[in-house]
């Protein structure tokens, strides 16, 4: 029961793949919300979604997120999300339907007083089915902020 059923042939030719064959396709984004600035807290949002023609199969789909040098991470949480600060890593096992996404996670870090003007922060999907690795980055602008150096004397986390 491996290859797909003819269902026609006028005008074109119509084939329904067994369940079997259709599989889960991951999708992540990655966006930030407002400005980064040096001292300050940022907050990044991560969505995952299924484009695939099946359903994920109800094995572990893990999020992975690499912060770039000048940020460290505050808080990671989602609903339904098992999520892990120091691992900076999310896990759950819910099917999610083709055409449909989890609900976002959202990351808050911290802003180094030295962090560059300029970083990429970069988050991966895998599981539920879907055998790729699936990636998503958000390149950030960090504003200056003059009084970084008096205000980040407890908070930075160089």
């Amino acid at each position: 029961m491996g290859s797909p059923i003819p269902a026609g042939n006028n005008p074109f030719g119509i084939a329904i793949a067994p369940a079997s064959q259709q599989k889960a396709s991951l999708s992540i984004a990655k966006s930030r919300t407002g400005k980064f600035t040096r001292g300050n807290k940022g907050t990044y949002t991560i969505t995952v979604g299924n484009t695939g023609p099946g359903t994920t199969d109800g094995t572990t789909v893990t999020v992975r997120d690499t912060l770039p040098r000048g940020l460290t991470a505050d808080r990671i949480s989602g609903s339904g999300w098992n999520c892990t600060r120091s691992a900076l890593t999310c896990t759950r096992r819910d099917v999610l339907p083709a055409g449909s996404s989890y609900p976002p996670i959202t990351l808050t870090v911290r802003v180094s007083c030295s962090a560059p003007a300029h970083v990429t922060n970069k988050a991966t999907v895998t599981g539920g089915g879907d055998t790729t690795t699936h990636t998503a980055t958000a390149p950030t602008t960090i504003n200056p902020d003059k009084h970084c150096d008096k205000h980040c004397g407890k908070h930075d986390h160089r």
